[in-house]
């Protein structure tokens, strides 16, 4: 007797469908999905069923994210906001808090740097201030998604791109307003919030793993 072969959906497009599901029953989709590409799957080979369930992947968060936004605009809309203009503060202020803190250890006496040393200690200082506002952006990301409950995946990537616009309308505005701002630094500067938009993702899918995780145990228990 001859084995029939389970041929299962692309797992990564399966993972994505799954973190924006917003009730339950719209994750009913999930299961229409993978009956549908077995059946081609079957019919037309692995390779275009594949091609298939992405495309439809990426129309059903699509439809996902429409759904979690008119189930509940207030409370993305207020969760997002507050949390921009938090995250736009504590970032503003991170080197000062920093340069506040070496103060204290240094019994608020200003050390003397050389050049070579003044290069170093810039050097350090802006890593410094970089990796923390990463941190202070992952930690936003996963505070928002616990907020936001069944939509987390919907309010930190609405998170990532409201504080990209942000950091965006400050720094040209600061130009325009003659501001002491290099023009030269923006690409730089983009780069580091596209970098702090990630992670802000990043802290939303966390929290919804491990939501899905403690949901899931509490089910087989």
């Amino acid at each position: 007797m001859s084995r029939v072969q389970i041929v299962q959906p692309p797992r990564i497009a399966v993972w994505l469908v799954g973190l924006f599901v917003v009730e339950e029953e719209t994750g009913m989709q999930q299961q229409i999905l993978g009956e549908r590409f077995s059946d081609m799957a079957s019919r037309c080979g692995t390779d275009r069923a594949g091609r298939w369930y992405w495309s439809q992947s990426v129309k059903t968060i699509a439809g996902l994210v429409g759904r979690g936004l008119r189930t509940a605009p207030w409370l993305i809309v207020i969760t997002t906001l507050s949390a921009a203009f938090l995250l736009q503060f504590a970032t503003a202020n991170l080197q000062r808090v920093i340069m506040e803190f070496i103060a204290l250890l240094n019994h608020h006496v200003t050390p003397h740097y050389d050049s070579k040393h003044a290069a170093s200690h810039l050097f350090w200082m802006y890593y410094i201030v970089f990796v923390g506002s990463l941190l202070i952006s992952l930690i936003m990301g996963s505070f928002v998604a616990m907020v936001a409950k069944r939509r987390e995946m919907i309010a930190t990537i609405a998170l990532s791109v409201v504080s990209l616009i942000m950091t965006v309308t400050i720094f040209w505005e600061s130009v325009a307003m003659h501001y002491a701002v290099d023009p030269s630094l923006f690409p730089r500067i983009i780069v580091e919030q596209l970098s702090a938009s990630f992670l802000i993702v990043v802290g939303g899918i966390i929290v919804r793993e491990i939501r899905s995780a403690a949901a899931q145990s509490l089910s087989e228990a």
